[in-house]
């Protein structure tokens, strides 16, 4: 059965119209997450992860990292997803920023890495998430010389970001969001929104 417009839900037609923007802009978002996939030879980059300048939120549960843009909508939903888990205690978050998706996007993302609470700074910018008028976090971007200051720990993250991405999808440049978990001794990962069976996986990632 194929859906006219007027059947979809109202937020898949923004994630459809959204993603054409981005793709048009030269930038690739996952919309809908790919299958997870891993290898045993993984631990390194796993490791690699432990030295990005991430934002932890949880303390108890397995550890879940999840690249982000300050003004992804799709991270921003994912952010809004990841809250229970992480309240109950199921899982702790390592969120890593990385700023690319807009022209705005690398500015949010030094204010919240520079910010004295960083993880304050980041549920501002998605407490404060808007989406009329194109997507856009809540919180203002740094100044030039802040910027020019955090572009190291933006570029190592993001370096991770594409290199894996490139290696796992075969596509080049970078897309958020990108999930990262560790299931059965195997890394994982999960570009764009899991479905229902990857969603299962990371809030009972081991």
């Amino acid at each position: 059965m194929v859906l006219t417009p007027k059947k979809l839900p109202r937020i898949d037609l923004t994630r459809w119209v959204l993603l054409g923007f981005l793709i048009i802009q030269g930038i690739a978002t996952v919309a809908i997450a790919g299958p997870a996939t891993g290898s045993d030879g993984d631990q390194d980059y796993w490791q690699a992860l432990t030295h990005t300048h991430y934002i932890q939120e949880g303390s108890k549960g397995p550890i879940i990292y999840d690249f982000y843009d300050p003004n992804c909508p799709y991270c921003h939903e994912i952010y809004t997803w990841l809250q229970n888990p992480i309240h109950n205690k199921q899982i702790q978050v390592r969120f890593i920023t990385v700023g690319f998706l807009t022209p705005s996007s690398a500015g949010k993302a030094a204010a919240i890495l520079s910010a004295k609470d960083p993880l304050a700074a980041l549920k501002l910018n998605e407490n404060k998430f808007s989406t009329k008028g194109g997507p856009e976090g809540g919180i203002d971007p740094a100044p030039v010389a802040v910027l020019n200051k955090m572009s190291v720990v933006l570029n190592f993250n993001a370096s991770l970001l594409v290199n894996k991405e490139a290696e796992v999808l075969g596509i080049p440049g970078a897309s958020v969001p990108f999930l990262v978990y560790r299931q059965d001794g195997r890394i994982r990962y999960v570009p764009g929104l899991p479905d229902n069976k990857q969603w299962s996986e990371i809030i009972h990632a081991q």
